[in-house]
């Protein structure tokens, strides 16, 4: 098979970068591994979009990931929700109706999807991406395209195609987060940071048992009004199988204590049940794009703008989970946005290769304000377009890519 661009990773990213793309006129192919769309929305029920405004409320992401906002309050699955330690305000998702929701983005896009379909190796000469290398239930399937982008969260098409990546030692990496889904806790119900420390505390004091985080999000979702929870944290190597394997055993075990520690000491949940672990823990950090220009932090304390260079907005502080139960906030200046820009989604050694959402190119303060869902659809959307410009024999040429962002109403 051959096609203009192929996407590996089918979360918000992958999403925008397909959409993007197709809709300039390109033929599209967005692979994923899993049995459908979303990334870490979907496949780690991180049901939270964060990063599509600013602490002033702004809203600094439009486009492919502004449709999907309007597809979901079409369905009457969309909730903000202002966060009061932090200000940050995030959009509350429902699960099932993502799901249907980014299969019909995709589809009226007209991109070619191929689920449960995982990338094993790419083939790369002279600086130049040529082919990947598929495999699914079928077999094993090879695929040729002019341009080719990874969304893949980790890095796969990255690292097969032996482009330049950066990884962090594992005590620098940020910790990886396992959601836990609750039901049969009323809306009445404790949710507050203060009521979560001290259930963990008193669970302490009682069991003996010390959980490694005692304070994170509780909200309701919209639709099945069930709660999710992110308290499970876990410090695990995402390259190394045998890591995440036992990591993750592990998160669940805590899951399960968690439980036991609310039902007993936190009010309204006495009769709450774990409805769903993950399934996957929510990864944050694994390797990272070497790219043309690294965003730095100093970029995003400093709101650096961009006027004629700018390939989208980011409003998300630097929010670093440093170890289990560590988190570190630092403001946007005036609780603002920063520009981001083009060379931070370009791989510095391989012409025809972006990578998007948490692989652009950043320094670790960077990378903790850029990772997240939002911002990841600011990114692909910029990155899907540029591929298929590249295609069209429009090579990097940044002019050009924000005119056609601004066609397709993704720059404000």
């Amino acid at each position: 098979m051959h096609y203009d661009v192929v996407v590996v990773g089918g979360g918000a990213g992958g999403i925008a970068s397909a959409a993007g793309a197709a809709r300039t006129g390109a033929r599209v192919l967005l692979v994923e591994q899993y049995p459908y769309l979303g990334g870490a929305a979907t496949i780690s029920s991180v049901l939270t979009f964060c990063g599509f405004f600013d602490q002033t409320g702004e809203q600094v992401v439009a486009g492919v990931g502004e449709e999907v906002l309007r597809r979901l309050r079409h369905r009457g699955a969309y909730e903000e929700k202002t966060m009061g330690w932090t200000g940050n305000k995030i959009v509350l998702l429902d699960l099932e109706t993502t799901k249907l929701v980014y299969d019909e983005l995709t589809a009226d896009a007209g991109v070619d999807v191929l689920l449960h379909t995982k990338l094993i190796g790419a083939r790369r000469t002279h600086g130049v991406v040529t082919e990947v290398e598929l495999h699914h239930r079928g077999g094993l399937e090879r695929v040729t395209a002019g341009a080719f982008i990874d969304a893949s969260g980790d890095g796969a098409l990255l690292a097969a195609a032996g482009a330049a990546v950066r990884v962090a030692p594992l005590r620098d990496r940020q910790t990886s987060t396992l959601v836990c889904r609750f039901s049969g806790v009323p809306e009445d119900a404790d949710l507050s940071r203060e009521g979560l420390r001290a259930a963990v505390a008193a669970y302490h004091r009682e069991t003996g048992v010390r959980l490694p985080r005692d304070y994170g999000i509780a909200v309701h979702l919209p639709v099945t009004r069930n709660v999710i929870a992110l308290l499970v944290d876990e410090q695990t190597d995402v390259l190394d199988a045998a890591s995440l394997s036992r990591d993750e055993a592990n998160a669940r075990r805590q899951a399960w204590q968690y439980l036991d520690a609310l039902r007993k000491h936190l009010r309204g949940w006495s009769s709450a049940r774990l409805e769903e672990t993950g399934p996957q823990l929510g990864i944050r950090e694994g390797r990272h794009l070497v790219g043309r220009e690294e965003l730095t932090g100093r970029d995003v304390l400093t709101a650096r703008k961009r006027p004629d260079a700018s390939i989208g907005r980011c409003g998300w502080p630097i929010e670093d989970h440093a170890g289990p139960g560590v988190t570190r906030y630092e403001p946007i200046a005036d609780r603002g946005w920063y520009d981001l820009p083009y060379g931070a989604i370009c791989s510095a050694d391989t012409t025809n290769l972006w990578a998007v959402g948490r692989l652009t190119s950043s320094d670790d303060d960077a990378y903790a304000s850029v990772r997240v869902m939002g911002t990841a659809f600011a990114t692909g959307h910029a990155g899907g377009i540029a591929a298929a410009q590249y295609v069209d024999g429009r090579a990097h040429d940044v002019r050009a890519i924000r005119a056609e962002l601004h066609r397709q109403h993704a720059l404000a």
